[in-house]
This record gives structure tokens, sequence and C-alpha cells, in this order.
């Protein structure tokens, strides 16, 4: 059985589902239906898709040898704890693709994704980001929320300090980082540099549409449903799925296709922005030295 030589190891917001959509188009390249499996973080347990490793190395049963590079795409393999370590023990040669933002732009949009998901309730950003010390303690945490340490906006933001980790233990020759500025102005050069990284052929591709914008529910209640199925439904429906032999029902998706609206997020308040530049200054410093490029930018506000 074939196994991944390749991960997009984070982060959540960075284009990383954009990125996974095109390469999963590309003949010499292999990535399951099964996007963000997780398997390699064991600290977030409960986020984690599959569990087991003979359903991990099930999800790339279908990769041939015409697949030259098999990868998945798991974001927060980057944050978690033990994913980096893991996946070097499962293949140290394996090649790292890790696409990294603005983090006070980040933090933002995180916050706006997790609210989609239910693992937010807090509606205001500078809210959620002022309870971050009360939820470290166990307070205010919404129900749904499965990992509370998703709501540290600061620390998951922090891309330096995890990019300084992960290069203690992959070589740099093995790792690509990828900016969300250049990824989004130069998507066709970027995404020729990353086939070049896999060492695979151009594809020809022309097209690169945007994915995973913005997003809310424009019903909460719907939107719930959606995100939480109730559990007797959840297995009714598996159940069915087996009896007819279908990949996917897809009623739930079309669901949520129809209640979800794509919307910009408001500018952020001058005075608060200048507190999370202040925040992720130092972080900021780190990644610039790390990736050898001037970010100084991002400390604009």
């Amino acid at each position: 059985m074939r196994k991944p030589n390749f991960f997009i190891a984070g982060a959540p917001k960075c284009a990383t589902t954009a990125l996974y959509a095109y390469l999963s188009t590309h003949p010499n390249v292999f990535m399951p239906d099964v996007k963000e499996p997780h398997y390699f973080a064991e600290d977030l347990f409960d986020f984690r898709k599959i569990k087991t490793l003979n359903q991990y190395l099930e999800l790339f049963q279908e990769a041939t040898e015409e697949h030259k590079a098999i990868g998945e795409a798991s974001v927060f393999y980057l944050y978690s704890a033990d994913a980096i370590r893991n996946v070097y023990n499962f293949n140290e040669n394996a090649k790292i693709i890790l696409m990294l933002r603005n983090p006070v732009d980040l933090a933002y949009s995180l916050h706006a994704e997790h609210l989609y998901c239910f693992y937010e309730d807090e509606r205001d950003f500078e809210c959620a980001w002022n309870l971050q010390n009360s939820r470290k303690n166990g307070l205010h945490l919404p129900k749904l929320c499965r990992v509370p340490g998703f709501l540290q906006y600061a620390s998951v933001c922090k891309l330096g300090n995890q990019v300084e980790k992960l290069l203690t233990i992959f070589p740099s020759s093995q790792v690509k980082i990828i900016l969300y500025d250049d990824f989004t102005a130069s998507t066709k050069a970027v995404y020729k540099d990353v086939l070049h990284f896999l060492e695979v052929p151009l594809d020809g591709r022309l097209n690169f549409p945007r994915i995973n914008e913005n997003k809310s529910h424009q019903f909460s209640l719907i939107g719930k449903f959606t995100e939480r199925p109730p559990l007797p439904l959840v297995k009714i429906a598996l159940q069915f799925k087996e009896t007819l032999g279908l990949e996917r029902l897809g009623v739930i998706d079309k669901i949520r296709q129809s209640n979800t609206r794509v919307r910009p997020r408001k500018m952020l308040n001058v005075d608060f922005k200048a507190e999370l530049i202040n925040e992720f200054r130092e972080d900021i410093e780190k990644l610039s030295r790390l990736v050898d490029k001037d970010l100084s930018h991002w400390m604009i506000g």
C-alpha cells in the first residue's frame, strides 16, 4: 500500500483549501477525498477525523504508480504539539508545504471560520479576543467547541514559533513556505512552483477559482443542523449509504450550500488592530528571519 510523501501542514485560513483543490485534479498527484484527516495530531484527539493507522492508509489505497506525489492537507498539523514529529517518524523524507499569512488577518479570519463551524459563539471578534484568558481557565467555552485551544487566537496565529519548531524536525530543503499574499497575487506562478517542489510536471492549469471565501450562515439554526447534525440522524444516513452502496448522499451538503452566504468582513477598529499588531510583532519579526523576507508591512496599522 502506498503512503503519502507530502503534507500541506497549515496554516488554517491561508488558502490551503484552494491549493488542495488545484492539486487534486493533477494527473500525477493523489490527494484523498477526505480533507483534513488530522491523523498525526494526536493531541487534538476529538478533532481528528481518522484515528487508526489502517483507516489512514485506506485513504490512499487508490493511488497508483502514476501518482508521483501522494499527499494530504491537515491545517492544524503546524499548530499541533505532536503532529510534525509524528509525520517525521512516519516518513522522514516527506515534503512539507506551509501556507502562512499576516497573523492579524489570520486571527480575524479564523474567528469567522469558528463562528461558521459553531466552535465560537461570541460574534464580535474583539470580545472573543478578550475572552482568551478566561477560556484558558475553562470559562465561557462554546458547547460545540471540541478543541478549546483553537479559541486561543494569539497562540494559534503565532506562526513564527510554529515554523521555528518545524524546522528543528524537518530540514529546510524539504519545506516549501508559501505566503498568502504571494499566492493570491500570483496564483499561477506559485502553483507552478509547488509542482516543481513536488517534482511533478506542469499540467497546463489556467483556471484558479477562489475557494473557501469568508462565509456565514443565512439561518443559524439550519447552519447548526448542517455543521453538527444529530448523531442518530448521522447513523441512519450512514446505514442508508451502505445499503445503497453510495459514496455519499450529499443532502446535507446541498442544504449547507443553499444556507451559506459569502460576505466580506468589516474593517477592524483602528485601536484594536494596533493592539493585535503589537501582540504579534515579535512573532512576525521571527517569521521574517525564518523565511528570509521582509514582512514589516504586516505591522502597519
